[in-house]
């Protein structure tokens, strides 16, 4: 009976938090982060004032978490150098083909993530636990899309001119948080068009052959 009722608080506390996150996801994209309240959150979760503060203790650590679980996805979290996709690119037979495996993988964690990253983005210009929020998930994404150019690079020669770090910044602009919003939310493309686009655009902006065989 002792351990039932572990369990039951277990999953009690994983529902709470679960109903936390989304709830201040969808806060955050609505009000901006200042605009946000934990009351607010609070209200819309269903819960207490003081269980958000129990659980997350601060409105930057609840906006770095909810940035984790968009990224890690809320079904089965899995960050993506453990997934299939990525798998997928370190076995392609080419560069162009890597890239490709890399930019279809990554557009659910885009579109799951890319806006509430912009949220932080614009607040941490005037806060400083948000801009240490911004620092820490940028400096992630940047270690990230480095990664993958070492594993493209592996396979096909870059641009003429291209570094790997410079390569990582052209793949951080263009598929990264600040575009995929443009295109997304602001131009109105649809998903898959956005990953059409980018799966045509980004070798050439990278690779020295990018219509090399894939």
């Amino acid at each position: 009976m002792t351990s039932d009722k572990r369990v039951n608080r277990r999953d009690q506390a994983r529902q709470t938090r679960r109903k936390i996150l989304k709830a201040a996801h969808e806060e955050f994209l609505e009000r901006g982060y200042h605009g946000a309240t934990i009351a607010a959150i609070a209200r819309r979760a269903g819960v207490a004032n003081q269980t958000v503060y129990f659980v997350f203790h601060t409105k930057s650590e609840l906006v770095s978490a909810v940035i984790d679980d968009a990224v890690l996805g809320p079904d089965d979290p899995t960050i993506p150098q453990q997934s299939e996709w990525w798998a997928s690119m370190l076995a392609a037979p080419s560069a162009p083909s890597a890239l490709e495996y890399f930019i279809r993988g990554a557009a659910p964690l885009l579109e799951r993530a890319a806006a509430v990253a912009e949220v932080v983005r614009a607040a941490a210009m005037t806060d400083e636990e948000v801009m240490a929020v911004h620092r820490y998930h940028d400096g992630m994404q940047v270690a990230g899309y480095g990664q993958v150019i070492d594993v493209v690079a592996a396979k096909g020669e870059l641009r003429d001119g291209l570094t790997p770090q410079i390569a990582t910044d052209v793949l951080l602009t263009l598929c990264g948080d600040a575009l995929w919003v443009v295109l997304r939310k602001e131009r109105g493309w649809p998903f898959d068009r956005v990953v059409d686009w980018l799966v045509a655009t980004v070798p050439g902006s990278i690779l020295a052959e990018p219509a090399a065989l894939k």
